[in-house]
């Protein structure tokens, strides 16, 4: 029974089939990749003590699971003494490319679009972050969202950098640093405007005036006393038809204070403007918390896609999850679906909205518009 879905979506593809890992095998896996993590913690923690920026933390981290994430799974199941030695010897070099000491005792300086800064550097990233939006460097990029048969639905804003020296800079390479400061709330404010304003152009559009545009809000910016007021100002301003705006919010963050989100979720539902919870799957929300808040759309992450097409049990939680948001009345989109066999296994579990790599990367607006013309 738990293998079914997975057979269900390879039937409808000639492609050959992918070997069903076991849940043994399963478990082996994830022995594995612990034993690498547990290798390379103690470095990261011995420089957060170091260093209190959580932001380059962050970056670096990320870099560091990209990095272990690209060990083959047959390496993987050799033995653990050598799964060790493989591990240390990458994430040796990677401390080598950034400049950064074996022990722990150097900055901690992020590779960003996996190129060198310098430590030298005459401005902090932060400061460079703050030029960047007086000189345009942020830009937005659009990602489509589509229905079972493929046609577009809406565009989810991503955020970008064009660094002059770096070259384009994804938003989870640079948020984290504007988040330690106010900076956060200017970058906030300029992709709502943006945004707001690229909806009022596509509104005289008649291909383009039925789309909805998502746009993800950070919580410091929701969490601002004056984050609904800031909202109606810019919805005035751009004369847009809020129904065509999306706000989507990380589980986390719509849970932290449930009665405060449900106010201003409320409020600004009045206004005609649509919430989507981001990332859901990766926190703890329950039916109670689900029935409480007033949502369009769930947003299923996409790590549970990564093998629904041939892992039963991950096709099971998903399934589970779409039938729950529809008795809800809520509409629910996959993320991340970059394969022809898990938009095969999806449609036959009953989602209704897709977005990832298989319909489309993120692009710049005049490719965008191009493409959907």
């Amino acid at each position: 029974m738990k293998a079914s879905y997975a057979a269900q979506a390879t039937d409808d593809n000639p492609s050959p089939r992918k070997k069903i890992m076991t849940k043994k095998l399963k478990k082996k896996l994830s022995s594995a990749r612990q034993d690498q993590y547990a290798l390379i913690k103690k470095q990261i923690n011995a420089m957060g003590a170091l260093h209190k920026n959580e932001g380059k933390q962050h970056i670096f981290s990320t870099q560091l699971t990209q990095l272990i994430n690209t060990i083959p799974d047959a390496i993987l199941f050799k033995n653990r003494e050598g799964r060790k030695l493989i591990t240390h010897q990458l994430t040796q070099s990677l401390f080598k490319q950034l400049d950064l000491d074996w022990y722990g005792k150097a900055d901690i300086t992020p590779s960003l679009a996996h190129k060198k800064i310098r430590t030298d550097s005459r401005m902090s990233l932060k400061a460079e972050l703050r030029l960047a939006l007086e000189k345009r460097q942020l830009m937005l990029y659009y990602q489509t969202q589509v229905n079972s048969t493929r046609q577009v639905l809406g565009v989810e804003a991503l955020l970008r950098w064009e660094h002059p020296q770096y070259g384009l800079i994804a938003s989870d390479q640079f948020i984290p640093i504007a988040e330690q400061s106010d900076l956060i709330l200017l970058i906030d404010t300029w992709v709502l405007q943006t945004a707001c304003a690229q909806l009022k152009q596509w509104q005289s559009d008649p291909l383009k005036r039925d789309l909805l545009l998502s746009v993800n809000i950070s919580p410091r910016q929701f969490c601002q006393p004056k984050f609904v007021e800031q909202l109606r100002r810019i919805l005035e301003e751009t004369g847009i038809d809020a129904t065509r705006l999306r706000l989507e919010l990380t589980e986390s963050l719509m849970l932290h204070d449930i009665a405060n989100t449900i106010k201003k979720i409320k409020a600004l539902n009045l206004l005609g403007v649509r919430f989507s919870m981001d990332n859901f799957g990766t926190g703890y929300s329950s039916l109670s918390h689900l029935k409480k808040l007033p949502l369009d759309q769930l947003k299923i992450d996409q790590f549970l896609m990564r093998d629904i097409a041939i892992d039963g049990c991950d096709a099971i939680i998903v399934k589970t999850i779409i039938d729950m948001t529809h008795k809800l009345g809520i509409d629910v989109i996959a993320e991340g679906v970059e394969s022809e066999q898990q938009f095969a296994c999806l449609k036959q579990l009953g989602c209704s909205a897709y977005q990832g790599y298989l319909f489309g990367k993120p692009m710049p607006l005049n490719e965008f518009e191009k493409m959907i013309s």
